[in-house]
């Protein structure tokens, strides 16, 4: 049975492969020209009505022309393109009002084409009539089109010339748009041909020839001929030696390869040929018969209406070929020579009278579209529709496809549009605790800017009604256009799938049963493998050559370890602070590179700086006309030269070496997760300007920090000096907050007049947030027993959780005092004293009851209760709008730092309007999966469970009473991390996310680093 399997799977394995690439082949055919998902906003409006007849009327009398213009109208044409011969100071002006004025009449719009015999050699002349033509009916007119069959001798009266042609557009364009400002101007009527010669060029290749010659500033639209010749419209082949009605797609990759993609492409002319209508019939166009001439009309309409938003008038081939009965073109009529009608005209009235105006179909719509009916007091004009002040607001939109969006014009406003779509919620918008979907206008950058905004997919197939009704925005030109999307159906999708699960299968049998195809794929690593090691052990050897010249990094490190703890800090401290204060750029660089050299020395001494600094990044220091935060610049500083470091002692095989090795632990294995999902979240974000901008300062920045506190050499000392440093760095953002409320400056009012200490931050939950985290370090350390403490360094600890606690109370952050701090108070009281933790912890409730109760009266408190107003209200109305952004995005989340533009852009509630400007989800859990979606949220996750297994750990089987209170100090710390952020933020602030970094990096110091001994 294995002998079977293994020659079976191949075979099985190959016929899937072959079936896959004939149906995406195929289905690759069926989707070819077809627009998917929604026409991008800056594609032109397709015309409401876009079938038009080409008329050859100008030599009938008045009664003809004014019944052919009545049938046509009646018929659902909305067009009629007729030519207007022109010689050299001959035109007939009489018979041109008249027929003009009759199709105006009868409501049709004119498609001017404007030609002579001899164009080349009359330019400037030709020019001058084409201004007076435009000029003359400028009124009645506003379509033209210069010249037909250009890429034909037989039209142009010479060689083709595309460079010719494109001056003549150069010379008639400003003369056209000068005389008539609305005009469209369309190019010449390219005939499909397949032959390149002297006398005839294959028309896609005319047209790359017109681009090529800069002629894509003198038209608005491109027209050619997609005549369908012997084929339907069926006929999906595309092919440059193919004639078919398909044909026409090529014309449009065409326009699109010269980055044309705005502009429609109309059909000068298109049909059938039926020659047994025709008293002198020919072959040129192919023949049908008069069944398929009108069924091939009819689908050919419809599937340009359903997949080529690109497309603009069809028109088609004619009403009559003029008066002479011998004209060939009589195989395209829909009359014939005794002025009867045939079958193709009754079929095309009976199919547009129940269609046409129905809905509007895939493509671009105009804000006035006939699709769209508005209730009373809307204003229009060419840049859109303008919201009423007063009275209803409601627009009715009907449409016919899978996909709907609204072009819309955003801004620095507040406007909510309400919308549903058969009566249902639009499943791409958020929704209301009502249950009403609903879009925000505000822009996600508070610039003007016009935007499609997706607002319903996956619709089913057939005819739909969006009802949209507006809250605010008048005079702001809200409403654009509408955008409707008309996915392809195919039902070979699942025999696609079908086919790649038989592949996959076979191919997954071969890989672990055969053992030639396992010995094979053994073979390919195995070379690679070995490759890859040689080009490493090159690169090594390079760095060690070029290192083995640096001899002044073997004595240099030597002679300042020798110092003791002072001179290193007092001198690092004086550089930093010549680096921060000095007005001077060049003492700012000197004190850089005097900086570089001393982390160089002592690396251990950096990272403290680094903890000292971290709250301090709002106040950056200006270099080369940008800033630069003293946080963000130590790091780097530091990185820099810990990499220098690690070379040179690679280099010198320094016995030093062993104590970088590093192996993995679960902690930085989640580090790294978290890391390379917030990298891949900034392809999903639409402002990636600020998430890359969030990625440096707050990932791969504090990331760094974790990576060096995790493998620089650290002695015990060493180790607690960086918790000092971070601790005396709170120490300061609270002395610097308790002057300000001394002196009353720098305070924010809260509720009912409430003054709030906010120290060094924008914010008084900021105090909150940051003290938050050393606190409950400041408060452990200072726990630690009489022999193993210097009385100084217990009073600086006591000193400073007093001022902590002082300045949160006074900031009154109110997660801080009923979250945080009593989260992480708790946990101090339960790791210290064990299974004697419970009468503590009574009294530490029982205390907390009692404030609560006496302060419960207090604004700041009271507003809690407030579900309609208060900040629970908004808080529970952002989190209905964070579920809805991870709802809509929950694999790579909105990305990192575009919270706040997703959220006051879509997804803000109406209700919470008055506080649109928030950054961040105030629940951890949230935040994470917004950001980075569920796999962000999983890898955080992971990191806490990891870094509680590992300080659990420590905690227990550490035996210095110094590091154990540090470990129970940082988790602590974690724990307030944790009960804050269920409220507030969590990590998205470069302060906090340092501090997280550091506290994981901290508490498995004794995992894989030993940490040295040494006496305090």
């Amino acid at each position: 049975m294995r002998r079977a399997l293994t020659i079976l799977a191949p075979i099985v394995a190959i016929t899937s492969l072959i079936v896959l690439a004939v149906l995406l082949f195929q289905y690759r055919t069926r989707i070819r020209g077809h627009s998917l998902g929604l026409p991008a906003p800056n594609l032109d409006p397709r015309p409401s009505n876009m079938l038009g007849i080409n008329v050859e009327l100008i030599d009938e009398s008045p009664e003809t022309i004014d019944k052919s213009f009545d049938v046509i109208s009646n018929t659902g044409f909305g067009w009629v393109r007729q030519t207007f011969y022109w010689d050299l100071g001959e035109f007939n002006w009489s018979a041109t009002d008249r027929l003009i004025n009759s199709a105006i009449a009868n409501d049709l719009q004119i498609i001017a084409v404007l030609t002579s015999s001899n164009i080349p050699d009359q330019t400037n002349e030709f020019a001058q009539f084409a201004y007076t033509f435009a000029n003359r009916y400028s009124e009645q007119v506003d379509t033209y089109q210069i010249g037909d069959e250009p890429n034909l001798i037989s039209a142009w009266g010479r060689t083709p010339s595309a460079v010719e042609y494109s001056n003549l557009l150069a010379t008639i364009y400003p003369l056209i748009h000068q005389a008539d400002t609305n005009a469209t101007i369309l190019t010449a009527g390219l005939a499909p041909t397949t032959e390149n010669s002297t006398e005839n060029i294959n028309d896609i290749l005319y047209l790359r020839q017109l681009y090529a010659a800069g002629a894509e500033d003198y038209f608005d639209a491109v027209a050619g001929k997609p005549y369908g010749f012997n084929t339907g419209p069926d006929d999906r082949r595309t092919n440059n030696d193919i004639l078919n009605f398909s044909r026409f797609i090529l014309l449009r990759e065409e326009m699109e390869k010269s980055g044309d993609n705005s502009k429609l492409l109309w059909a000068s002319q298109f049909g059938w040929y039926d020659p047994l209508a025709a008293t002198n019939p020919q072959t040129t166009w192919g023949t049908v018969s008069e069944e398929q001439q009108s069924n091939f009309t009819i689908t050919a309409i419809e599937r340009a209406r359903n997949e080529w938003p690109w497309a603009g008038v069809l028109v088609l081939e004619n009403y009559s070929p003029g008066i002479n009965i011998k004209d060939p073109r009589w195989g395209f009529s829909l009359t014939n020579p005794k002025g009867t009608y045939r079958k193709i005209i009754t079929d095309l009235k009976n199919y547009l009278s129940v269609d046409e105006t129905s809905a509007a179909r895939h493509g671009i719509h105009p804000a006035a579209s006939p699709y769209a009916k508005y209730s009373n007091g809307w204003d229009f004009s060419n840049l859109g529709a303008d919201i009423p002040q007063t009275g209803p607001s409601n627009i009715t939109f009907t449409f016919e496809g899978s996909e709907f969006g609204l072009i819309v014009r955003r801004g620095d406003y507040r406007a909510t549009l309400y919308i549903d779509i058969d009566s249902k919620p639009a499943n791409l918008l958020p929704t209301t605790q009502k249950g009403e979907s609903y879009q925000i206008l505000t822009a996600p950058n508070l610039s003007t800017q016009v935007e499609l905004i997706p607002i319903a997919n996956n619709l089913e197939p057939g005819k739909h009604i969006a009802r949209i009704r507006a809250d605010r925005g008048w005079d702001q030109w809200a409403i654009v256009g509408f955008s409707v999307g008309n996915k392809p159906a195919y039902d070979s999708n699942l025999i696609t799938l079908f086919a790649l699960l038989l592949f996959c299968s076979s191919v997954g049998y071969m890989m672990f049963n055969h053992k030639i195809i396992l010995a094979f794929l053994s073979n390919i690593i195995l070379y690679f493998t070995n490759r890859v090691n040689m080009l490493f052990t090159l690169c090594l050897g390079t760095v060690f050559w070029i290192s083995a010249g640096m001899t002044w990094g073997q004595n240099l490190p030597q002679l300042f370890v020798r110092q003791n703890e002072f001179v290193p800090l007092a001198v690092t401290t004086l550089s930093a602070l010549a680096y921060y204060v000095s007005p001077w750029l060049l003492l700012s660089l000197l004190s850089l590179v005097a900086l570089l050299i001393l982390f160089y020395l002592r690396p251990a001494v950096a990272l403290a700086m680094i903890a000292l600094v971290i709250p301090f990044y709002l106040y950056p220091k200006p270099m080369f006309e940008r800033m630069f935060s003293t946080t963000e610049v130590f790091t780097l500083l530091t990185t820099a030269a810990v990499l220098i470091r690690s070379t040179i002692n690679i280099s010198s095989l320094s016995p030093d070496t062993s104590s970088w090795q590093l192996r993995l632990s679960s902690l930085d294995k989640a580090v790294i997760t978290f890391a390379t999902l917030s990298l891949i979240s900034i392809l999903s974000a639409n402002e990636l300007g600020a998430a890359i901008t969030e990625f440096r300062v707050i990932i791969l920045e504090p990331v760094l920090f974790y990576v060096l506190v995790r493998i620089v050499p650290l002695t015990k000392n060493e180790l607690v000096r960086i918790s000092d440093y971070f601790v005396i760095g709170a120490f300061l953002v609270a002395v610097i907050g308790l002057i300000q409320y001394a002196l009353g400056v720098n305070l924010i009012a809260a509720e009912d007049g409430v003054m709030r200490l906010r120290s060094i931050f924008g914010s008084p939950n900021n105090v909150g947030l940051y003290l938050g985290r050393a606190l409950p370090i400041a408060i452990a350390m200072s726990l630690i027993s009489k022999p193993h403490i210097s009385k100084i360094k217990r009073i600086t600890y006591i000193t400073a959780s007093i001022c902590m606690a002082v300045a949160i109370l006074l900031s009154f952050s109110r997660g801080a005092l009923l979250l945080g701090i009593p989260a992480a108070t708790a946990a101090i009281i339960i790791y210290y004293k064990g299974k004697r933790s419970i009468l503590p912890l009574s009294v530490l409730l029982a205390i907390a009851c009692i404030v609560f109760t006496i302060f419960s009266s207090h604004p700041r408190i009271a507003s809690l209760t407030n579900q309609t107003n208060g900040p629970t209200f908004f808080r529970i109305n952002l989190w209905n709008s964070t579920l809805d952004m991870i709802i809509d995005k929950p694999i790579t989340g909105v990305g990192l730092d575009n919270f706040l533009y997703s959220y006051r852009s879509k997804y803000i509630s109406p209700d919470a309007w008055q506080d649109p400007n928030i950054s961040h989800a105030h629940n951890m859990i949230l935040d994470f999966s917004a950001r980075l979606g569920l796999p962000g949220l999983a890898s955080i996750m992971w990191i806490l469970y990891a870094f509680f297994k590992a300080a659990n750990k420590n905690i227990r089987s550490t035996r210095d009473p110094t590091l154990r209170l540090l470990y129970i100090g940082l988790t602590a710390s974690m724990i307030n991390f944790i009960a804050h952020g269920l409220v507030d933020a969590s990590y998205w602030f470069i302060d906090l996310a340092f501090a997280f970094m550091l506290t994981i990096a901290m508490i498995q110091r004794t995992k894989n680093v030993e940490v040295n001994a040494e006496s305090t």
